[in-house]
């Protein structure tokens, strides 16, 4: 519990430097390498970028055996929705008051810095419950 705790904070704590950082600069671009390169080596040190396509595709085949149509038809339905709004955005000029894109909302949320720290944590997050989630695996024994 300690070791989540305290990985939790740096990870705030790295959040917070790196979204204070100006956009587009040498080090902001050294600071997303260096956390996507940390999660990349962590799945090569579980195993997970196995070059046995067999294992992989058990895995898959395994982990969705019951998917049906209807389990993520919800969901194509709103990336089709998210991209159609997106699309209709950029057509009218990119800046539209009445049309609320993705990226109108981001815009006025990366304004502030504890927005984006927030954000920036949130995917440093993801990365690093899927890393966790496969550690699970790994410790269990089970087969991936």
């Amino acid at each position: 519990m300690k070791r989540v705790v305290v990985l939790a904070l740096a990870g705030v704590l790295y959040a917070w430097w790196a979204s204070g950082v100006a956009p587009f600069t040498a080090l902001a671009y050294v600071l997303v390498a260096v956390a996507t390169a940390a999660f990349v080596v962590s799945y090569a040190m579980l195993g997970a970028l196995s070059a046995q396509r067999s294992d992989v595709s058990r895995y898959y085949r395994t982990r969705s055996g019951d998917t049906r149509f209807k389990s993520w038809a919800p969901w194509l339905v709103a990336l089709t929705c998210a991209v159609t709004l997106e699309i209709v955005g950029l057509a009218l000029g990119g800046r539209s008051a009445t049309v609320p894109t993705v990226s109108t909302m981001l815009d006025h949320l990366l304004i502030y810095h504890w927005s984006r720290g927030v954000l920036y944590f949130l995917w440093l997050g993801v990365g690093g419950w899927s890393v966790v989630r496969l550690a699970r695996h790994v410790r269990s024994g089970d087969p991936r």
